[in-house]
């Protein structure tokens, strides 16, 4: 019952924003939201991009990570992505950490997919990736040897 609470946080996160890029109106869709329990405690962020109109924002706080699986209905230019994400993390942070706040108070330990709202398969299956990686306590980071 207490991880219902955790679903319903994450329903309010699933929205649409509106932003213009070089005098273009661009929306962004919220499609998924995995948390995961970590054993850091620091505050970090990550971008992963999956394709030219999808991406992953990772937002770490207190011991858990949220991943937000977000589409864009047009193709975002790279020298966007920096005022792009920090207009999203101002603007999404406040519910994050409704959702930390939740987890940290129902002791919650694991990770979940908290919501799948009609993502695209490429960024479902990029989202379900980071959510196995975490099951399996692999972190999600691609990691490269130095050859």
């Amino acid at each position: 019952m207490k991880l219902m609470r955790l679903y319903s946080i994450a329903q309010e996160l699933a929205r649409d924003l509106v932003f213009e890029v070089d005098d273009e109106v661009i929306t962004l869709s919220i499609k998924g939201v995995v948390i995961a329990n970590v054993p850091s405690k620091s505050y970090n962020f990550s971008f992963f991009e999956v394709s030219e109109s999808e991406f992953i924002l990772a937002l770490q706080a207190f011991g858990y990570i949220v991943y937000l699986g977000i589409e864009s209905d047009a193709e975002l230019n790279e020298e966007a992505y920096p005022s792009i994400v920090q207009i999203l993390i101002s603007e999404l942070m406040p519910h994050v950490n409704a959702l930390i706040r939740e987890a940290e108070k129902i002791r919650y330990r694991g990770s979940d997919m908290l919501l799948d709202d009609n993502m695209s398969p490429t960024l479902k299956e990029a989202m379900y990736d980071i959510l196995i990686k975490h099951r399996k306590g692999r972190t999600p980071y691609e990691q490269f040897e130095v050859a």
